[in-house]
């Protein structure tokens, strides 16, 4: 999967992105997922410790194939992480590095990430999303057939749901 956050002023702007163009002022990554790893950041910086994770992002849009998926972070994540220092931002991208989810990312490659989605948050009168868009071979694997990777009794021709992410 391709995140790319980005920052607009309301959900139906956020929406007209869902046909794949550029964005322009996008951060991007190919590990840091709304859900689980922002979910993650928010219990990090003080939000709910039970919350998992579906309170920091909720679904904007979603393009009929299924390949792409506008999200909108939750204002308390953008609020918090707004508000990080460059020290705690450090603190953050190292507790990170730790986690298995994130064990080849490079840790600067990380600090970009975390330094570019902390500007999009302290931005004024916008919201933050998220485009995820799936990668060939995951859209490959959805649309295979029944018998090849694909669920028993799925007609061929029928485009299937991205598999969750954990």
């Amino acid at each position: 999967m391709r995140f790319e956050y980005f920052a607009v002023p309301d959900d139906e702007t956020a929406a007209q992105t869902i046909d794949g163009g550029e964005i322009d002022g996008s951060v991007g990554s190919h590990v840091v997922d709304p859900a689980s790893v922002l979910g993650q950041l928010e219990r990090l910086l003080g939000g709910p410790v039970g919350d998992d994770g579906l309170r920091s992002a909720q679904l904007v849009a979603e393009s009929a194939d299924g390949a792409r998926l506008v999200i909108r972070l939750s204002n308390h994540l953008v609020s918090l992480f707004g508000m990080v220092r460059p020290t705690t931002l450090d603190d953050v991208v190292r507790h990170w590095s730790l986690s298995r989810r994130f064990r080849r990312a490079d840790p600067e490659d990380l600090r970009a990430f975390a330094g570019g989605l902390n500007e999009l948050c302290k931005g004024t009168g916008k919201r933050v999303y998220c485009r995820a868009t799936a990668d060939e071979a995951e859209l490959a694997a959805a649309m295979a057939p029944a018998g090849v990777g694909a669920g028993a009794g799925g007609d061929p021709g029928e485009p299937r749901p991205l598999p969750r992410r954990r």
